[in-house]
């Protein structure tokens, strides 16, 4: 996909050639060289996206390495909702037995709301499926994944800051790594970024962004202690005007409540995070039922002026997976099932190849187009979702023709992305909707119309920016703000 891997897959040059000096693309300072290590792969990063693959690749008898510069895995910036096909993934990959038992429980229903639709549904289950969602707090799953990755044979280390990548004849041979003071150069056929949305690595390849997109809202969310959830543990995702609100059990007993402010109030609603929270929370029916005697316990985590991008994926030597690659709005929820999908896509692209550097090459350019593929329409979608003010009229007026006729797997689906968007929102069903109703309201025809010629213009535009990339020429967007500025709550 970028322009290294085409000269990498023009090279031909043997696994065992090697430059006579190697050139160091540093990102940080290191003190004292220590000794030299040989590995098949060095994954940077070692949360979902990284202790994942690393888990992959060692049980197919790759020698991988997971270095992360975090001493001890803790909580991270997430929404931490998971999708029946995220939840099948670590059923697969053996330890959803260990996250129930560290607390973990699944959502059955949903209570839906887009605009003025609402229902109530089952989540849809398939073979190999454990439960329909559920929020697994990072602190929680991603020392499962670092424990899985460990214990299928990836050598896990932490407290390790890689503070360079080695280039030996145009190509990432591998990188260098600062523990203790020790500095060592650990050196691997391919290098993998999953080191998070201000990826390191990605900077040191000269990963560039493109279809850059600002996201419009900011999203807040914490924890409660004493909810009643009711009978049937449900997710609760309301979006409706403004508000877009959601909220549902979480491990060991607590609830998730997440929230995104209006346009009007972002800043009066930061002057006083509890009270705003819970005044949006109040205004959602069935969250407000279920904090009805409800503590929060947690801090009020918070996400603003970020962007939705993807970056090069690929080159000689080195491939971006998870955040690192690719992050879109947070208003669907994917960020952890993208990296469980992605991971176990690639790892079988490489440890299918990783015998000649030109498979490789193959593999991970392949990765790379697989990758804007699959994500492109979910990108939309997540755009889409987090548009101040109310999503399109067209959608809410869709599903409500496929919830009469029991059709809405399809819609639900689409979270967990089992389904397509354009398998949802066909060109017949939009139509049809939009004819329903013009015919229910003709005074809305104007309107009603434009908003459709709005949609088609910008799902055309959307098409041919996924076909010839428009890259980044400013510097890059300023990173995310994490917005936590309450500290831990005691328990």
């Amino acid at each position: 996909m970028s322009r290294p891997s085409q000269r990498a897959g023009r090279s031909g040059e043997s696994d065992r050639s090697e430059a006579a000096d190697g050139i160091e693309e540093r990102f940080g300072g290191a003190e004292h060289l220590g000794g030299k290590e040989e590995f098949d792969v060095i994954v940077v990063g070692a949360r979902c996206a990284g202790a994942t693959l690393g888990a992959l690749l060692a049980r197919r008898g790759l020698r991988v390495a997971v270095l992360d510069q975090a001493t001890e895995i803790r909580s991270t910036l997430s929404s931490n909702i998971l999708q029946a096909d995220s939840l099948a993934f670590l059923n697969r990959l053996g330890v959803w037995e260990r996250l129930r038992a560290a607390g973990v429980t699944t959502m059955s229903h949903i209570d839906m709301r887009l605009e003025e639709f609402r229902c109530r549904a089952a989540f849809p289950q398939e073979p190999g499926d454990v439960g329909g969602a559920a929020c697994i707090r990072r602190e929680v799953l991603d020392p499962v994944l670092v424990d899985a990755a460990r214990s299928s044979g990836a050598e896990v280390r932490l407290g390790t800051r890689v503070v360079a990548v080695i280039r030996e004849g145009g190509r990432v041979t591998g990188v260098r790594a600062v523990s203790g003071g020790v500095e060592t150069r650990l050196r691997a056929r391919l290098v993998v970024g999953a080191d998070g949305r201000n990826s390191k690595v990605a900077e040191a390849c000269g990963s560039r962004m493109y279809h850059v997109s600002p996201g419009e809202r900011s999203y807040y969310w914490t924890y409660f202690e004493g909810s009643d959830t009711g009978p049937r543990p449900t997710f609760v995702f309301h979006r409706w005007g403004d508000r877009h609100m959601l909220g549902g059990p979480a491990d060991n007993g607590l609830y998730i409540v997440g929230v995104s402010p209006q346009q009007h109030e972002r800043e009066s609603f930061r002057a006083d995070l509890d009270g705003s929270l819970h005044a949006h929370a109040m205004r959602c029916a069935p969250i407000a039922e279920a904090l009805a005697g409800a503590t929060r316990v947690s801090r009020i985590y918070g996400i603003r002026r970020f962007f939705g991008y993807f970056r090069e994926a690929a080159g000689a030597g080195w491939v971006l997976l998870g955040d690192a690659g690719h992050f879109k709005d947070p208003a669907g929820g994917r960020g952890i099932g993208d990296a469980f999908h992605q991971a176990e896509r690639l790892a079988d692209g490489v440890a299918d190849a990783i015998g000649s550097r030109a498979g490789i090459d193959r593999a991970v350019a392949e990765f790379g187009r697989w990758r804007d593929r699959t994500y492109a329409e979910y990108y939309g979608l997540a755009a889409d979702l987090g548009v101040t003010g109310p999503i399109a009229g067209v959608v809410p007026r869709v599903v409500r023709g496929l919830h009469a006729r029991g059709r809405l797997d399809g819609v639900l689906n689409l979270l967990s992305h089992r389904s397509s968007v354009l398998e949802v929102l066909t060109p017949a069903r939009v139509l049809g909707a939009t004819g329903g109703h013009l015919l229910r309201a003709p005074g809305q025809r104007r309107a009603t119309l434009g908003e459709l010629g709005r949609l088609a213009t910008t799902e055309i535009r959307r098409r041919n920016a996924m076909r010839k990339p428009v890259f980044q020429s400013s510097p890059a967007p300023t990173p995310a703000q994490q917005d936590t500025p309450e500290p831990e709550l005691s328990r």
